[in-house]
């Protein structure tokens, strides 16, 4: 296990896997018109519900369970009360983009929760970057992109969801 916390971003390449072909896996299998959503909302649903998985995951492990792995793979201190405190708020931002899967009211509380937390996460980055030289591996690349994209990504599905929905109420009315 330890050597997976070599591979910087290695649960975001993960994530992307498996949301990639989670969507092609439903996309195929309703490919006979069987769908209740469109493709973007197909998409839009993983996307914001995977995420809140690999939140979790990466949370409990990442930040509670192998948290001294993890640290060092950041340039943060080891044995520090922040990183169970870093986990626990990753479960409960994951949470509420898990639950996006059951129920869409969770899509806008999860993107932003994601929003604020990857971008204040990637300034950090950042700071520590251009303050501290610290060029770890988990504190650069995949890593530093993906708290800035996720949000972007997420918020442009989520609008492309609500413009579509639109589009279908005016065409009843």
């Amino acid at each position: 296990m330890n050597k997976l916390f070599e591979i910087s971003g290695f649960n975001l390449y993960m994530q992307l896997a498996v949301t990639a072909i989670s969507i092609g896996v439903h996309l195929y299998n309703t490919r006979n018109g069987q769908r209740r959503e469109s493709v973007i909302e197909i998409i839009t649903i993983y996307v914001i519900g995977l995420s809140g998985w690999f939140g979790i995951m990466s949370g409990l492990f990442g930040h509670i369970i192998y948290a001294d792995e993890v640290a060092t793979s950041i340039g943060w201190p080891v044995n520090s009360g922040f990183q169970m405190e870093l986990g626990f708020a990753s479960i409960g931002i994951g949470l509420v983009g898990f639950l996006s899967f059951w129920n869409r009211a969770y899509w806008l509380p999860a993107i932003l929760m994601r929003l604020i937390f990857g971008w204040g996460a990637g300034f950090t980055h950042i700071l520590h970057i251009t303050q501290h030289d610290n060029l770890s591996p988990s504190n650069t690349g995949i890593v530093l992109y993906w708290d800035f994209i996720w949000p972007v990504i997420s918020i442009i599905l989520y609008l492309l969801v609500q413009r579509e929905q639109k589009g279908k109420l005016q065409g009843n009315a």
